[in-house]
């Protein structure tokens, strides 16, 4: 125990003092933070202006604002129509006599933007430069198609009160979920699980490089010989692991914290990806960090396994596969069919329950026994991989040249065993 606790020590220390890797986790922790709470601190951002207009428009019945001005030329046979029609938009029109005198007072910029009205059933809009949030036309559109709506109902014999109260018809509406909101939990379901995916691929390759340099410079036979393999091993995996976790805990729990800070200022619009129920981390601890483990352990044991890391790619991708199937079968899963067999299936294979069980944890049916006979197979998993990796481990680091193969490796530790 006292080799394991200094070969963890030793390894950590290596990552914490990593500049690197300490810069790149605060740079990706304050940008989080700065996606969150930045936009809080910018007017209207959030949509509170617009709120604000939208309200303003409802409640003040025919008054017009002075913000902006809008040209219009309307043909002389309408124009007791569209006079009428007009009172109805709270907007200060500037009328014309002609298109042309319209569109010179556009290009000119005396007004915004303009409208030629010929026929009360069709409109031409006509703009200089038009932005990206151009919407004048869009709202001349729905209010035109309103008023006529309205006439319509008028020349049926409705008053302007039963307009107004078939317009206010209401349905209510009530929801009772008796499962999972599946809806509602897909967004953080997602990202937890590519966050392992990220931890697994990224650090797994990490750890896989460290054992193989160490092979490379041999120093790898001064460690064997001085230290037990196992503490080596679990050492050097769980250290790479640790460092993993704290970094994604870091970036994640800033995001977490900044949300809560500015909760209210965001009105509830990021629930859904930080609003994440205890069960879930809980969850999240037990399947998606033992996963990373038993992956982390093989991905040592085959650094192991090579003596150049430029064969380290050649040597994982098997495993590498392995994962990212285990990574698809979920995400898949997630789309619509949760609680199928494959998802059943796949949520008791170790190599694959630690995404599969989180998945039907976060979003389907599960039962109580079915979470913990899976968890109780994915710790048996570890240790088992533990010890296999740590033989493979040994018998590794004493060949050199061309990459071990798998299945002599496992032959001849029989063998010797």
């Amino acid at each position: 125990m006292k080799q394991f606790i200094t070969v963890l020590k030793f390894e950590l220390d290596n990552y914490f003092k990593n500049k690197s890797f300490m810069i790149t986790t605060g740079i990706l922790a304050l940008i989080l933070c700065g996606v969150i709470i930045v936009p809080t601190l910018i007017p209207g951002l959030l949509g509170n202006q617009n709120k604000e207009k939208q309200s303003a428009t409802q409640s003040t019945e025919g008054e017009k604002t002075k913000q902006d001005v809008l040209g219009i030329f309307v043909q002389k046979e309408i124009k007791e129509q569209a006079d009428k029609f007009l009172q109805t938009m709270p907007i200060d029109w500037k009328e014309f006599e002609s298109e042309k005198e319209l569109e010179k007072a556009i290009e000119e910029e005396k007004v915004e933007a303009g409208f030629v009205l010929k026929t009360m059933d069709g409109f031409t809009y006509i703009v200089n430069n038009r932005s990206i949030n151009d919407s004048w036309s869009s709202l001349f559109e729905q209010q035109l198609g309103q008023w006529k709506k309205e006439q319509y109902l008028l020349s049926k014999g409705l008053t302007s009160e039963q307009i107004v109260e078939s317009e206010n018809v209401s349905v209510e509406k009530q929801e009772r979920i008796l499962g999972k909101d599946s809806a509602s939990n897909y967004w953080y379901t997602y990202i937890l699980i590519f966050a392992i995916y990220f931890l697994i691929i990224f650090y797994g390759q990490m750890i896989a490089v460290s054992v193989t340099n160490e092979k490379s410079n041999r120093a790898i036979e001064i460690l064997v010989t001085s230290v037990n393999p196992n503490s080596l091993i679990f050492g050097k995996v769980l250290a790479g692991a640790l460092a993993g976790i704290i970094q994604m805990f870091v970036i994640v729990g800033s995001g977490l914290i900044s949300y809560h800070l500015v909760q209210d200022q965001w009105g509830g619009k990021l629930d859904f990806l930080f609003d994440i129920p205890i069960y879930i981390w809980v969850s999240y601890i037990c399947f998606g960090i033992l996963s990373y483990l038993l992956y982390a352990l093989l991905f040592g044991a085959l650094g192991a396994m090579v003596s150049k890391t430029e064969d380290i790619s050649k040597s994982a991708t098997p495993l590498m596969l392995v994962y990212i199937a285990s990574f698809f079968i979920s995400i898949f899963g997630m789309q619509s069919f949760s609680d199928s067999i494959m998802m059943k299936v796949a949520s008791f294979i170790p190599f694959t329950s630690g995404n599969a069980m989180f998945v039907r944890i976060c979003m389907g049916k599960v039962a109580i026994w079915e979470v913990i006979l899976s968890f109780l197979l994915l710790v048996v998993s570890c240790v088992f991989v533990g010890i296999f990796a740590a033989k493979l481990f040994r018998y590794g680091t004493l060949h050199y040249g061309n990459p071990i193969k798998l299945r002599k490796a496992w032959k001849n530790i029989k063998e010797q065993n």
